[in-house]
């Protein structure tokens, strides 16, 4: 653990002085200290930074409390504090927002809408990390186009009604729009060629429709499955639903209302064990696919069902009207933290008080997504047995 010594000031939400002297700085991947000369050390996770603004002299590190941090009179030994401690902070941002896991393609120091910070590229998402403000990332499954921009001379990415344009990058701009270009084109392909091993009876045109109205991380009504083909829904329920879970699935079924049922699939690691996958084969190699389906029930509610795999529970949220569009959203939550469970589940005050889960409890504070998500969930039903399963799952729904 690196340490460094210089002085501090601490200041609260209305910017009062709390304490400030002569300390001593050391950090971690995880935490950093700042012990006073005299008085309790200041100890803080360094994803409770919502924003750390370097200066020539100073570093102000904005907590989510409110309250600011700021670092100065370390001397020539400042860029290296500033520069190690930085490095630090959107190290540990990365694993609050359960990125750490992912290929990294790339990182760049660039702006993002005009505010500096740094460019990170994963096989399935780009993020940004700025100085000042809050982490964005994107899922370049929900990435609609990538372009060069001549008149601002920077690369505008789109997703929906969003617009995420990255600049001052110099000579590496050609370099970034390249891969970018490559990993968004590489995920179509082989989520095209994923679906192509799935469902090898429809055709070249068939099989683009598909790839348009069911990309990867998304989910979709099977009623639009079948405008594409005929027994396309049939198909998909035969392939993706495991025998152990097609009990689980037919009693989902049954109590559905009339609104759309929806499914989707995203590609998993051979390490994703809680996922679960189901391994295809197109192209001669192994491309494991993680399925799941969205049930409409009574009184706005949907369930969520993961049927390839590790499926352990049937997750219960809310849904208002109109149902695909509650299900986009919680689509996208789930996908924020790559399908995992316990960010879903568990209670704020684990989240909060077992260090296991404390990243999760960051992540929910910055990805808005995942807020949304834990606000619907209300519940599961664990596949201990189908009967036992039915038990909580009524006891769940009658308590609603």
């Amino acid at each position: 653990m690196p340490a460094y010594s210089g002085k501090f000031q601490y200041t609260g939400e209305n910017g009062e002085d709390l304490c400030q002297g002569p300390c001593q700085v050391a950090f971690d991947q995880d935490r950093c200290v700042v012990t006073p000369s005299s008085g309790a050390p200041l100890v803080f996770d360094l994803g409770d930074v919502d924003r750390a603004t370097p200066a020539e002299r100073d570093l102000h590190l904005a907590l989510y409390t409110g309250r600011i941090l700021t670092l100065n009179h370390f001397g020539g030994a400042f860029s290296n504090l500033s520069g190690e401690l930085l490095a630090a902070w959107r190290d540990r941002t990365v694993r609050c927002l359960l990125l750490k896991d992912l290929e990294q393609v790339g990182r760049y120091q660039a702006a993002a809408n005009r505010a500096p910070g740094e460019i990170r590229i994963y096989k399935s998402n780009v993020a940004f990390l700025p100085e000042a403000g809050t982490a964005i990332q994107w899922r370049f499954a929900e990435v609609d186009s990538i372009l060069f921009e001549a008149s601002t001379y920077s690369i505008v990415l789109t997703r929906g009604g969003d617009r995420l344009a990255l600049s001052k990058l110099a000579r590496k701009t050609d370099e970034v729009l390249a891969k970018l270009q490559e990993t968004l084109t590489s995920l179509r392909k082989n989520a095209a060629a994923a679906l192509h091993g799935v469902f090898p009876f429809l055709s070249p045109d068939q099989l683009a429709r598909l790839s348009t109205a069911m990309p990867e991380g998304r989910s979709t009504p099977l009623a639009v499955l079948n405008e594409i083909h005929p027994k396309l829904a049939d198909a998909l329920i035969g392939r993706a639903v495991d025998e152990p879970l097609q009990a689980y699935f037919e009693a989902l079924r049954s109590r559905a209302t009339q609104e759309p049922l929806m499914a989707g699939f995203k590609f998993t690691r051979a390490d994703e064990d809680e996922t679960g996958a189901e391994s295809s084969d197109p192209g001669g190699e192994k491309t494991p696919l993680f399925f799941w389906f969205f049930f409409p029930l009574p009184n706005q509610l949907a369930a969520w069902e993961a049927t390839t795999g590790a499926g352990r529970a049937t997750y219960f949220f809310r849904a208002p009207s109109p149902f695909p569009v509650s299900i986009a959203s919680l689509t996208r939550g789930l996908a924020s933290v790559n399908f995992r469970r316990e960010p879903v589940y568990l209670p704020d005050e684990s989240l909060e008080r077992d260090p296991r889960f404390h990243r999760y409890a960051i992540g929910a504070r910055k990805l808005p997504d995942l807020r949304s998500l834990r606000a619907a969930y209300v519940g599961r039903a664990i596949h201990s047995s189908l009967e036992e399963w039915r038990t909580q799952m009524d006891a769940l729904l009658a308590g609603l």
